[in-house]
């Protein structure tokens, strides 16, 4: 006879240890908020503040001038659960714990790895501003140069005060994306080593570029909204994450969708130190499916366009008639891109996104229960299982608790890939 599963420890950790080999994003986010929510007793709806360090304009001379400290903070909440149920009969409960991991605990942790990826990528999309591609395009099978698309999208992180010395870049595209690099790099010199091991698997070499590469299905996609007309700015001044407009010839919802990117006329982004300009359009990202009515509109965006002070990102605030562009396409060319949608790749630092879990309470009374937590990924995992005397099944469940949170948007940038 078989062995009957062993122990509740067993069980836990092998799910735990299958999570690891799963999840592909979560590794790579910020994660040390664990002496904050990793420890028992959280619940859902919990939040906790993280505080972004001050910025400071300082002076030139001898002139004493303070400037005020200005604390801005990041609200993370633990506001999602995701788990899978799973149900065997007595007879089926005598499995070994190698024939229950492989007939069933493996494919259970998969299916919670890919929630966690999918949930965290699309966070990610939509609270990201930065973009590079064009939509529709993927990078190396168009007639885009990926590696001009690639390297814009480091351009962009270090113009947001992320130089590559000291900081990891993480780079998760789909596998068509991955076909249009590998298409464009095999006509160019590659160290011989990389170049081989790259022409066996199929697979981009880790560090090109700087990057880690990760090919991940769970890319986001974004939806475009209807579009359509001239937006502009209304007045001249608008400061902040409101900002109205108008010239839209298409009325009613979604003419912007959550998760687009815009920029505004002659608004361009500077250094986060020196409030020089960049010299590139300050890219913002909509924050809510906008509603036009008599071809007007408000959208809300991030970040707040901050003109001036110690937490400056734009040279100037739009002026009237300022014209939107969406994608940094023009309103000439945006009618091409109206609903379509695009997925979009990510790259970032781990500052720039956060993600917590918390252990969820064991229930008493129950046949077996137990949690264990992954340093490795920073994943509490849930197991609980009772007998259903009615029907003589063992109803079995695993839970992970959690919540993310963008920390540093300007540490991330989208990428058309299709």
């Amino acid at each position: 006879m078989a062995n009957q599963l062993l122990t509740r420890q067993e069980v836990t950790f092998a799910g735990l240890e299958e999570l690891e080999n799963d999840c592909v994003i979560v590794p790579n986010v910020y994660r040390d908020l664990d002496k904050e929510f990793g420890k028992a007793g959280g619940k859902i709806g919990d939040t906790i503040y993280v505080r972004k360090p001050q910025r400071y304009i300082g002076r030139d001379g001898q002139a004493y001038q303070p400037e005020p400290m200005v604390d801005t903070e990041v609200p993370i909440v633990i506001n999602q659960q995701s788990g899978v149920d799973i149900e065997f009969s007595t007879a089926e409960k005598k499995l070994s714990i190698d024939d229950f991991k492989r007939r069933t605990l493996d494919k259970a942790m998969l299916s919670i790895a890919n929630k966690l990826d999918v949930r965290i990528a699309n966070s990610i999309m939509l609270n990201t501003a930065n973009f590079v591609g064009t939509p529709g395009s993927i990078p190396g099978l168009s007639t885009t140069d990926a590696f001009l698309v690639y390297s814009q999208a480091n351009q962009k992180l270090v113009e947001g005060g992320f130089q590559m010395k000291g900081n990891r870049r993480i780079l998760v595209i789909s596998a068509a994306a991955e076909v249009g690099w590998n298409d464009y790099a095999k006509q160019f010199f590659n160290p011989q080593d990389l170049l081989a091991r790259q022409w066996k698997t199929g697979q981009v070499n880790e560090n090109a570029l700087g990057y880690l590469w990760h090919i991940d299905e769970n890319v986001p996609t974004q939806a475009i909204g209807t579009l359509g007309g001239t937006p502009a700015v209304t007045t001249a001044g608008q400061t902040g994450t409101s900002i109205n407009f108008n010239g839209a010839t298409t009325n009613g919802a979604g003419f912007f969708n959550a998760g687009d990117i815009i920029s505004f006329a002659n608004v361009y982004a500077v250094n986060p130190q020196s409030r020089l300009s960049t010299g590139s359009l300050k890219q913002f990202v909509v924050q809510q499916a906008v509603t036009t009515a008599g071809g007007a509109g408000t959208l809300t965006i991030m970040e707040a366009i901050v003109p001036s002070g110690q937490y400056q990102n734009v040279t100037a605030a739009p002026s009237a008639g300022a014209l939107i562009n969406v994608y940094n396409t023009a309103a000439a060319g945006q009618s091409a891109l109206a609903n379509v949608a695009t997925r979009q790749g990510l790259l970032w630092t781990p500052e720039c996104h956060a993600f917590v879990s918390f252990p969820g309470d064991v229930p008493e009374g129950v046949d077996m229960g137990f949690e264990a937590r992954s340093q490795q990924i920073g994943v509490s995992l849930r197991f609980a299982r009772v007998w259903d005397a009615y029907r003589d099944q063992w109803p079995n469940r695993f839970d992970v608790y959690y919540g993310m949170g963008p920390l540093y948007m300007e540490g991330g940038v989208r990428i058309s890939i299709s």
